[in-house]
């Protein structure tokens, strides 16, 4: 019970968007980061066409974003769309369309939720290690 027989206030956490959900299903910090950076780009910089457009055969775009599962999803989520050109595949911001601030703070979200369970779990790991 709280203060004076009252009951805390404290609220359940909302259940998440679509979006939300799909961005946060990616376990990968570094794809997470690599997420943000990429909408982050996009929706300060929106008529930059090299922000716009994500070769997925590149390297470390293959490495870190397209192999990683949920990581495709979340982008197509967010507004990216697939295109196959040049006998390549890249991820686009169709034209027409701008990413904004909402979706950069929907990755934040998530990269910062992430972030907290990597450490919990660390700190667990080393509780055991220490006890074990």
């Amino acid at each position: 019970m709280g203060y004076g027989g009252y009951v805390s206030a404290k609220l359940p956490p909302a259940k998440p968007t679509e979006v939300e959900a799909r961005v946060q299903a990616v376990k990968s910090l570094e794809t997470v980061e690599m997420i943000h950076k990429l909408v982050y780009n996009t929706a300060v910089q929106p008529k930059e066409e090299k922000f716009r457009k994500v070769r997925l055969g590149n390297p470390k775009i293959q490495a870190v974003l397209a192999e990683v599962p949920g990581a495709i999803d979340a982008m197509l989520a967010l507004g990216w769309a697939l295109e196959d050109a040049e006998g390549e595949q890249f991820l686009v911001v169709p034209a027409g369309k701008f990413l904004g601030m909402q979706q950069v703070r929907i990755v934040e979200a998530a990269r910062d939720k992430l972030a907290k369970e990597v450490k919990d779990q660390s700190r667990h790991d080393i509780r055991v290690a220490i006890q074990g």
